[in-house]
């Protein structure tokens, strides 16, 4: 009797989850390219494509905002939810008339795992600079051997880039994204379901990006951006090369300047006043830890506050990208410019002719020649930072910051469009519609 009632219990249970499914939200699509629209933020296009063999297809949208609309758009319809932290948002979209593709919304974070289960407020992960002042943190895919990866804030999820590297990190590719480089889209592969360590910390069913690709680390590596910690409390830490990721956030944070900052599906961005000598300007920089550059203008901001021929121009150079096309910038420098309530001096910036943002309002990039400067500790669910002078705060930005190097010949560019292809069409830009 008792097994007879427990296989009805089974049949109706699955007949509840199967009617469920059958009765989701639907939307029709012709073409597998999708874009979403969260909350206030424009449209974007590099998420995955509608893959039928992968179910469900999950998409992260970003962790901290507020209640909001977001709306999911295919070629020929849309579909729209209020979505709320930690939570989950499934409907179906009808590709082509006839292949059924279970599609998830989520505002889920990671989930943790300690190795060794060492049980801790703070998890420490020591790192180092390499040559293209990155930080490089060591970890493993899949429990493949290590790796070197770029943290880097500026990534909105985690990527592994180097020839053939699938497979001695056993990635299983099933999908596809549309990712953003220096002159457009680019379609690369996706793998879900992956388990990511680095330093202590083990995290599980995380999606890759792997771009097929030589010239990036050296030979080959990863990187690690922002979307693992987004309810966490990242701090780090330039005089003791150190990345902690704490639960609270540390008592040390009073002896710290606090500010407030914007947050995106693509990353943060934080408030500073630029002083030309003949005008003062406020504006919302990117905070990109894998820029390797001190400041960098964008072409609409500039020309809305009138930065051209403003001042002093120091140095001209070239950004690459693919197809042997260059894009010629001047590096100014900038008489002052405030951080919180830090002034800083005779600040290097690259100004291009076009426009590369990531957010309407955003209006240039703050990298780690200006970052490394302070010690941060990030508050993530808060949308807070609290900084404070690290041991580099003084250094000249003429010693450190090699954009001022005036860009010379061909040997200049093919040395450009090599490296700065990858460092641009992973790390960098990413165009908003």
């Amino acid at each position: 009797m008792k097994y007879t009632y427990f296989v009805l219990l089974l049949i109706f249970v699955i007949r509840q989850q199967t009617f469920a499914q059958l009765n989701q939200r639907s939307i029709k699509a012709n073409s597998i390219k999708v874009k979403i629209k969260d909350g206030w933020e424009g449209k974007t296009r590099y998420w995955n494509h509608l893959i039928k063999s992968t179910s469900p297809i999950m998409y992260h949208l970003s962790k901290n905002n507020s209640a909001r609309q977001v709306t999911f758009y295919t070629d020929i319809d849309s579909i729209s939810f209020t979505v709320k932290a930690e939570s989950d948002y499934p409907f179906n979209v009808i590709l082509n008339k006839s292949d059924t593709c279970h599609v998830v919304l989520t505002t889920k974070n990671y989930e943790y795992a300690i190795k060794n289960d060492i049980h801790s407020e703070i998890d420490t992960l020591p790192f180092t600079f390499n040559k293209n002042k990155q930080i490089i943190l060591k970890g493993s895919i899949n429990n493949s051997p290590q790796i070197d990866f770029c943290f880097d804030l500026g990534a909105r999820m985690v990527y592994v880039i180097g020839k053939g590297f699938d497979k001695p990190n056993k990635l299983h590719i099933d999908g596809k994204m549309e990712d953003e480089s220096v002159t457009g889209l680019s379609t690369e592969q996706t793998s879900s379901g992956n388990t990511l360590q680095v330093g202590n910390l083990i995290i599980d069913n995380i999606p890759v990006c792997y771009v097929d690709e030589a010239g990036f680390l050296e030979n080959g590596g990863g990187l690690v951006g922002f979307n693992l910690f987004q309810h966490k409390i990242v701090e780090i830490d330039f005089d003791n090369n150190l990345l902690l990721i704490h639960n609270k956030l540390p008592e040390k944070y009073v002896s710290y300047s606090e500010m407030e900052f914007k947050q995106t599906t693509g990353g943060l961005y934080i408030p500073m006043i630029i002083n030309t000598g003949k005008k003062k300007c406020k504006g919302w920089f990117f905070f990109d830890t894998g820029a390797d550059n001190a400041l960098s203008f964008d072409a609409k901001f500039a020309k809305k506050e009138s930065l051209y021929n403003s001042m002093q121009l120091i140095g001209k150079t070239a950004i690459a990208s693919s197809e042997n096309r260059v894009i010629k910038a001047n590096i100014l420098e900038v008489p002052e410019l405030h951080i919180a309530n830090y002034k800083f001096e005779h600040v290097p910036a690259l100004l291009s002719d076009e426009s590369n943002t990531e957010s309407e309002f955003e209006d240039g990039v703050i990298g780690i020649g200006l970052q490394s400067r302070f010690n941060f500790i990030i508050d993530y669910p808060r949308s807070k930072m609290y900084l404070k002078p690290s041991k580099y705060f003084t250094d000249s930005f003429k010693k450190q910051d090699k954009t001022t190097t005036l860009y010379k010949g061909v040997v200049a560019v093919i040395v450009l469009s090599i490296i700065g292809l990858f460092i641009f069409k992973i790390t960098k830009r990413r165009i908003t519609l």
